[in-house]
């Protein structure tokens, strides 16, 4: 079995394609053959019998208007003589014994009304009847009404008659009677006339169609020029509006659509370039990730040593000297706690950098957040002879995570606490910014050098290289502090004052809870 070549395109199969004008053109071009078409048939092949409808039509009505009036002498006499003349027709009507009491025909020698009740008016001769043969039966009873057909011959000439009959509520009956041949000529006529009068309003809508179409297919091929050129990223062209509301309703669609798409893509041409910079950035963390890894295994490997060291004078010394041998095991447990607390601290950057840690949102104290430090601190900030002033405002009040904001303080803190110098004073307070708080975490001493302002905050890194191990610093509280600020998206950072350091970092303004439902 043979196979197409991977990656080609199935072929759709192709469509005939036609203009919407010439396609509305060619549905009108067959209703305008048909409406030709229709009359030709009605006018020569139609039943005989079809034509006789507009007049049973006219006929039915004709009797209305007659027994509309009956029971007035005056007015049904002009009744039946209107319809005589307005329908050219002839009335007979007849008692109920069947004997004629009126006929058209009879007219001219009738000067008066029609006498009431018609049961007592005089039988006229039959010789004023229409002549015709009846076909069919007039069985009905009183108050019904219903049609027939007669015929009459005479000297080889046929004449064929329609008669609409209705029986009164006494019984008698008025029968309309009409040349059928007449009928026909004038419902032929009537037929060509609508047929005429229909082939013209098709011919006036072809006309007004086009000049229709001529105003949607000209927007619309704005809107096909306007589409290839999007297709082909130039999203410069716009539609202008339209009189037509759908279509000037697209032309706002499309053209917000460009909008859109041009939005779009030069987004996506910013984030390529970000893309490239990331990738930039991300062979620089590889860097940064390997020089991590080498001062993890620099600040291990020296606790290790120690504790291999001591482990094995400890064994020297079990059996002989057990004090020393104490002694030995207590510096052991120091430098295992030493080494419990760095690697709890790198795994606590390890969770806050990794996105494994979903920050909680709270209302706390930002004051009580540092006079508790304060509080915990204080027999070690007075043997140090540390003054701390917590000047943060008490309806100063932040939103976030205070478990983990509450670390950054306490870093700052602590940081101050091992740097502090000269006037040995620390000092915290607040900036209200429009949506933040910055807080400020103020120490005297000697000023972070230039060279290493920027890298305090990596790992392991220590402004001061002679930190003794005794003091436990591992250079990761700063480490922390980052991790946990780009967490809450808030910013941090330091600078240098006239009397020492300054730590920043902000907090999100909360509503002081105290004040609701005040």
């Amino acid at each position: 079995m043979k196979t197409e070549k991977a990656g080609k395109k199935a072929k759709l199969p192709s469509l005939k394609k036609k203009s919407i004008t010439r396609k509305i053109f060619s549905r009108i071009s067959l209703i305008l053959l048909i409406a030709l078409i229709l009359p030709v048939i009605a006018y020569e092949q139609l039943p005989e019998h079809f034509y006789f409808l507009l007049p049973g039509v006219r006929m039915w009505f004709a009797s209305d208007e007659i027994m509309s009036t009956y029971g007035d002498e005056d007015n049904f006499t002009l009744a039946i003589k209107a319809v005589e003349t307005g329908y050219d027709a002839k009335v007979e009507i007849y008692n109920k014994d069947g004997q004629l009491i009126y006929s058209t025909n009879y007219t001219p020698e009738m000067t008066e009304n029609i006498p009431f009740p018609l049961s007592e008016a005089p039988v006229i001769d039959d010789k004023y009847k229409t002549n015709y043969d009846q076909l069919n039966n007039e069985n009905l009873e009183v108050g019904q009404r219903g049609f027939s057909i007669g015929k009459y011959a005479t000297a080889g000439i046929e004449v064929d008659f329609l008669i609409h009959y209705q029986y009164t509520d006494t019984g008698e009956r008025i029968s309309i009677v009409m040349q059928t041949s007449a009928l026909s000529s004038n419902t032929r006529i009537v037929i060509l006339i609508m047929s005429a009068i229909t082939i013209i309003l098709l011919l006036l809508s072809l006309a007004i169609i086009g000049l229709a179409l001529l105003r949607l297919t000209k927007p619309i091929k704005q809107m096909v020029q306007t589409a290839d050129k999007m297709s082909k990223l130039d999203f410069s062209e716009k539609l202008p509006p339209t009189k037509v509301l759908e279509l000037s309703e697209l032309s706002d669609k499309i053209n917000t659509m460009s909008d859109t798409l041009d939005t779009a893509l030069t987004d996506l041409q910013a984030k390529n370039q970000k893309l490239q910079e990331d990738i930039e950035n991300e062979r620089t963390l590889d860097n940064l990730r390997q020089v991590f890894i080498s001062g993890v295994s620099h600040e291990l490997k020296t606790p290790i040593a120690i504790i291999q060291g001591y482990a094995e004078g400890a064994l020297t010394f079990l059996d002989n000297d057990p004090q020393a041998a104490k002694e030995y095991c207590t510096v052991i447990m120091d430098e295992s706690v030493r080494m419990n607390q760095m690697v709890m601290k790198l795994l606590e950057i390890t969770k806050y950098d990794s996105g494994a840690y979903v920050p909680t949102n709270e209302v706390f104290s930002i004051h009580n957040m540092i006079e508790e430090w304060f509080a915990k601190e204080s027999n070690n900030l007075t043997e140090q002879g540390i003054t701390a002033i917590n000047d943060i405002p008490r309806d100063c009040y932040g939103e976030g995570d205070s478990i983990i904001l509450t670390s950054v303080a306490n870093n700052y803190l602590s940081n101050a606490v091992s740097h502090v110098k000269g006037a040995k004073i620390i000092r915290v307070y607040a900036e209200s910014l429009p949506d933040i708080y910055r807080i400020w975490v103020e120490n005297t001493g000697k000023p972070i050098s230039d060279k290493d302002i920027d890298k305090i905050w990596n790992s392991f890194y220590r402004a001061d290289k002679a930190m003794s191990r005794s003091q436990g610093r591992f250079g990761l509280g700063l480490a922390i502090v980052a991790s946990i600020q780009k967490l809450h998206g808030q910013s941090y950072g330091v600078e240098n004052t006239a009397t020492g350091v300054r730590f920043r970092f902000d907090i999100k303004k909360a509503e002081n809870p105290n004040n609701k439902g005040i």
